[in-house]
């Protein structure tokens, strides 16, 4: 078998065990009412989804972005771990896919970066067609 790394998958599997995870652990294994547990799934999932429709088209900007809020759902799983007892695990496997996710999305913009051609480095002199 010729397995083949590809960045944009390794993000994408990222993203939805980071979506299935908070999802998870925000809407069933929380202690919290019907109402509350609905507005953090919003609030928690809703950055996800919007960038996750850039990611599955392929845009550089989702790749991006998607790098940048993953330091957002790291510093959410750090701060759980540290200032909860009961939920100090469930914060450190958010710390665990955030970190999987800032890495995959920087792996893609390295691979996307290395695959796109590069300007010349010597320009023709002015007014030399």
């Amino acid at each position: 078998m010729n397995f083949r790394f590809s960045a944009r998958a390794l993000v994408l599997t990222a993203m939805t065990l980071l979506m299935l995870w908070l999802l998870l652990w925000l809407g069933f294994l929380t202690h919290a009412d019907r109402q509350q547990r609905i507005l953090w799934l919003v609030l928690a999932l809703l950055p996800l989804v919007i960038v996750g429709y850039f990611l599955w088209r392929d845009r550089k900007g989702g790749f991006a972005w998607c790098g940048f809020m993953a330091l957002g759902y790291f510093a959410q799983g750090v701060t759980v771990a540290f200032i909860s007892k009961s939920d100090a695990g469930s914060g450190a496997v958010e710390v665990f896919l955030s970190l999987l996710l800032f890495s995959a999305a920087s792996a893609a913009l390295r691979a996307r970066r290395q695959n796109t051609p590069q300007p010349s480095t010597n320009p023709r002199p002015f007014g030399e067609r």
